[in-house]
């Protein structure tokens, strides 16, 4: 049975899994590194949106020394990041709120999302993509992934359906025309794309 609201709470207990940190590393974290290979990213400021325990941010903030903040609506998933991070020896900015309501007054040199745009449709979804551009500096990096309804999305979906551990409440797979609409901006310019087993990633910079 599929709920159609997200449990936030359970993917991030679900994070530190050492199976699931371990294809963190060998997946997500390899196809990051894959997407940004030869791009100049400065030092400065990072924002993840709907982070969770904000794994990536953490290997990112590591690799271009960034400061980072996470955003996401789950205590649980907040309060595991800072330890994790305390552990690193990091201390990031924790902002516990829905992306929908930020009024951080500032902009960042690399704002970034890893499954999130596709729980939102139409006007939603625009303003969630707006949300993404309005806090990335002129000059600055912003980088989304998001699924695609291959065959690797399609069976992993079905399988995690199917044995009642999907969590992850409504969720919309984008095509490629699908993400080239969202991200045809007049404020970005896109340096990169890439399609791995089951996401699109890309790499836009802002004008």
């Amino acid at each position: 049975m599929t709920s159609a609201k997200p449990e936030w709470d359970i993917y991030a207990r679900n994070t530190m899994n050492p199976i699931i940190q371990a294809h963190y590393y060998f997946t997500v974290w390899r196809n990051y590194r894959l997407l940004l290979h030869r791009l100049k990213i400065p030092r400065g400021t990072l924002l993840e949106l709907g982070s969770s325990t904000g794994q990536i941010s953490l290997r990112l903030s590591r690799m271009y020394n960034l400061s980072p903040t996470l955003v996401d609506t789950s205590a649980l998933a907040l309060t595991v990041a800072r330890q994790f991070y305390r552990k690193k020896g990091i201390i990031p900015i924790i902002i516990k709120r829905s992306i929908f309501e930020l009024n951080l007054g500032q902009k960042y040199d690399f704002v970034h999302s890893h499954g999130l745009l596709e729980h939102f449709i139409g006007k939603k979804q625009q303003r969630a993509m707006e949300i993404h551009i309005n806090h990335v500096k002129h000059g600055g990096w912003l980088i989304c992934w998001i699924p695609s309804p291959d065959i690797f999305y399609r069976l992993n979906r079905w399988y995690l359906e199917q044995t009642g551990q999907w969590v992850f409440g409504f969720e919309k797979p984008l095509t490629l025309k699908d993400v080239l609409s969202i991200f045809c901006q007049e404020e970005l310019i896109i340096r990169k794309i890439r399609h791995f087993p089951g996401w699109i990633g890309v790499t836009a910079q802002r004008q």
